[in-house]
């Protein structure tokens, strides 16, 4: 059994989409279930039962740890370790999350190989050096170097989720509202949103919507490196 965990979401669907390669590969039966529409009886028989099949298989459980608090949850999670511990050889199970997971939740997998896909520190320097009015200055220059850091690190996709979030982080924070998290990561955010309007950061805001329907879409010419490149630029 793997367990593919972390805050970088992006790392951790790579090593997923390999596995997926791989077994294709290996003309494996994918099996993929997610946790919300799960219950006992579909988990047992796709692991308990595998042994029925004449081909390996590869099963894929999304998001267990990120349900609601439930009895279900407890006994869908206790009920995964005991098959992963008895499941038959020719199959491997994975379990992807979309957050890490604590000691305490990994416990529960003894035997589990466990990858953890970690954000660095390049890409926080790189969100800590966005300010207002960056223009040509040497400030520009930090941030589009910092930028390459985070990106040879996290992937670009990553740093475009991880902006957008920080560009709502500063404008919760510059309307007043409370952000979560520790003292001095609210200092930051003040001190970093004072260089901008809220107007100014809202327009932000608009403008990565603009550039995630383009992405999405697949209609525009420019790359992701390239949005962000322009999108600091712009500051």
């Amino acid at each position: 059994m793997i367990i593919l965990h972390g805050e970088n979401s992006t790392q951790t669907r790579s090593h997923l989409v390999e596995a997926l390669d791989q077994a294709r590969a290996e003309n494996s039966q994918v099996i993929r279930l997610e946790a919300k529409n799960l219950n006992p009886a579909d988990l047992e028989q796709a692991i308990g039962a595998t042994s029925l099949f004449e081909k390996p298989q590869l099963i894929v459980i999304e998001y267990l740890h990120s349900l609601p608090r439930s009895k279900r949850k407890n006994d869908l999670i206790k009920q995964l370790a005991n098959l992963a511990e008895s499941a038959d050889e020719s199959t491997q199970i994975i379990l992807l999350e979309k957050r890490s997971l604590t000691k305490t939740m990994l416990k529960q997998f003894t035997t589990a190989e466990v990858k953890e896909a970690k954000l660095t520190k390049y890409l926080f320097s790189w969100l800590d050096s966005l300010q207002g009015g960056l223009g040509s200055s040497s400030r520009l220059k930090n941030s589009l170097n910092l930028l390459d850091d985070a990106i040879s690190q996290d992937g670009e996709m990553m740093c475009f989720i991880m902006l957008a979030r920080q560009i709502r982080l500063l404008i919760q924070t510059k309307d007043g509202g409370k952000v979560a998290g520790p003292p001095f990561m609210v200092s930051k955010l003040k001190k970093q949103a004072a260089s901008f309007s809220l107007d100014g950061l809202l327009a932000l805001h608009q403008q990565l919507l603009t550039i995630d329907y383009g992405i999405k879409t697949s209609t525009d010419a420019l790359s992701v490196r390239q949005q962000l490149d322009l999108f600091i630029i712009k500051l």
